[in-house]
């Protein structure tokens, strides 16, 4: 049914919702509008803007992001604040080993860093998995230490809802959507499901994840496979490309 459908809960259909969800829970201080550039952003800020609420829209810069999200939004919404929270990524990468689907650390110093003490709009939806489909639209943050409220104006729209919001309002999108990408965000993230696709996009950053698989299989290595806590390794790989194939593979 599209945006038009109707909650149950207030006969409102989604945009109105999402409006009025914004309008209720307003601080006095304003929102803390979490702004990645992609689609889902982009409706959030549009949002945000109808509902006549006061908020100042961040981006926190991720090193592993296409150059054209860094593009599409000094262009496109040259208001959003470029906060910097992951300058040693590497060397995390080096320490905390790659992220995985059950340990995505790099979540936490990239898309949920930013927004203390505030009260934050982001872009979550119901849709996009299992675990988000459990979320509710006003909660606090897990990490109890950011005492950070979360609000979710778009938790019940799917990608059609997205799609025709963006387009009814003649917003802006990155072209990537263009070429055939489903989502954007970090290159070759654990959840990603077009790694081919993004290799063949985003060489140079696919290079720095390679490079990263060799230095930590160096350090394997050296350390006789074993990981730092002294136990053997599972997996006794020779090359930085055994690693990059076997975590790409998502075994």
């Amino acid at each position: 049914m599209g945006l038009e459908q109707l909650e149950m809960e207030t006969g409102l259909n989604k945009v109105d919702f999402s409006i009025k969800l914004l309008q209720t829970w307003e601080p006095k201080d304003g929102y803390y509008l979490a702004f990645s550039g992609g689609k889902d952003s982009v409706a959030i800020y549009d949002l945000a803007v109808k509902a006549g609420v006061k908020f100042d829209a961040h981006y926190c810069v991720s090193p592993i992001d296409p150059p054209q999200i860094y593009s599409f939004i000094k262009e496109q919404y040259p208001d959003v604040q470029w906060d910097i929270h992951a300058r040693n990524f590497w060397k995390l990468v080096d320490k905390k080993g790659l992220p995985m689907r059950q340990r995505r650390w790099c979540c936490e110093i990239i898309k949920e860093a930013g927004g203390e003490n505030r009260t934050v709009i982001v872009g979550n939806r119901r849709a996009e998995g299992a675990n988000r489909s459990k979320q509710c639209y006003v909660e606090n943050a897990r990490n109890k230490k950011l005492n950070k409220i979360l609000i979710r104006p778009i938790l019940n729209f799917d990608d059609f809802d997205i799609w025709q919001y963006i387009r009814g309002n003649e917003l802006p999108y990155c072209f990537l959507y263009d070429e055939g990408f489903k989502r954007l965000g970090c290159v070759l993230c654990p959840f990603s499901r077009d790694i081919e696709r993004e290799e063949r996009y985003f060489p140079k950053i696919t290079n720095l994840w390679r490079l990263a698989c060799g230095r930590l299989v160096e350090q394997t290595k050296a350390r006789g496979y074993l990981d730092k806590r002294g136990n053997p390794v599972k997996n006794k790989f020779e090359t930085k490309d055994e690693m990059y194939d076997w975590w790409t593979g998502r075994k």
